[in-house]
C-alpha cells in the first residue's frame, strides 16, 4: 500500500513540478520533473530490485540527461500532454465501435451485473463524452507549443486539463445519482475501486 502511495505520489508530481519550472522560471525541475514521474512509474519494479526495471529505467534517464545536455528537455515535455489523451481516446474510442461494447458500459456491467438499458444507454453516452473531452486536450495541447508561450502551455496541460477530468469525474457521479436515484450507488471512494478493480474485455 505504501509503496502504491508513493508512486501515485511521484506520478501525480510531474505536471506540478512541470507548471512551476515554467511559470517561475525554475528550469531545473524540468529536468527533475520527467525523472520522478519515471520513478514513479518504475516504482514497484524499482523497490523490488527487478534488474530489468532498473536497466529500463537508467536508459531512459540517460535519454532525459542527454536531452538536457542539448537543451531539449522541454520538447519531451511538449509530448505527454499529446500522447496520454490519445491513448486513452483510442481505449475509449475502440469500444463505440458497432458490436462492441462502450467502456464505461462494460466497466460497470463488470462491477454490478447486468444495467437497465436507460443506464446502457447513458454509460455509451458518457464514453463518447469522455472521447469528446479527449480530442479537445489533444487538440490544444498540440497547438499550443507553436505559440511559443510555454506559461499557457503549462496552464492549459498541466492544470486545465486536470481540472478538466476532476470535474467531470465528481459531477458525473453527482449527476448519474440524480438522474437514477433508484439505482444502487455506491460511495465515491468505492466507486473508485470499481472502476480501478473492474475486469474488462470489450
Amino acid at each position: 500500500m505504501l509503496n502504491r502511495v508513493i508512486a501515485i505520489a511521484l506520478i501525480a508530481a510531474y505536471p506540478l513540478l512541470v507548471h512551476v519550472a515554467l511559470v517561475f522560471t525554475v528550469p531545473q525541475l524540468l529536468f527533475i520533473a520527467p525523472m520522478l514521474f519515471l520513478a514513479g512509474v518504475c516504482w514497484q519494479g524499482l523497490v523490488n530490485r527487478n534488474k530489468r526495471v532498473w536497466l529500463v529505467f537508467s536508459m531512459l534517464c540517460t535519454g532525459i540527461a542527454l536531452l538536457e545536455y542539448l537543451d531539449l528537455t522541454l520538447y519531451l515535455l511538449f509530448l505527454p500532454p499529446v500522447v496520454i489523451p490519445l491513448l486513452l481516446l483510442f481505449i475509449f474510442g475502440r469500444t463505440l465501435i458497432s458490436g462492441r461494447e462502450p467502456l464505461i458500459t462494460a466497466i460497470g456491467e463488470a462491477a454490478r451485473g447486468p444495467l437497465s438499458n436507460a443506464m446502457r444507454s447513458y454509460t455509451r453516452g458518457l464514453t463518447q463524452l469522455w472521447c469528446v473531452v479527449f480530442v479537445a486536450m489533444i487538440v490544444w495541447s498540440a497547438i499550443l507549443p507553436w505559440l511559443e508561450q510555454p506559461e499557457l502551455w503549462s496552464w492549459f496541460t498541466n492544470i486545465i486539463n486536470y481540472g478538466v477530468v476532476g470535474v467531470l469525474f465528481v459531477g458525473e457521479f453527482m449527476l448519474r445519482k440524480k438522474l437514477f436515484p433508484s439505482h444502487n450507488h455506491p460511495g465515491f471512494f468505492e466507486y473508485l475501486r470499481i472502476i480501478a478493480h473492474a475486469n474488462i474485455r470489450s
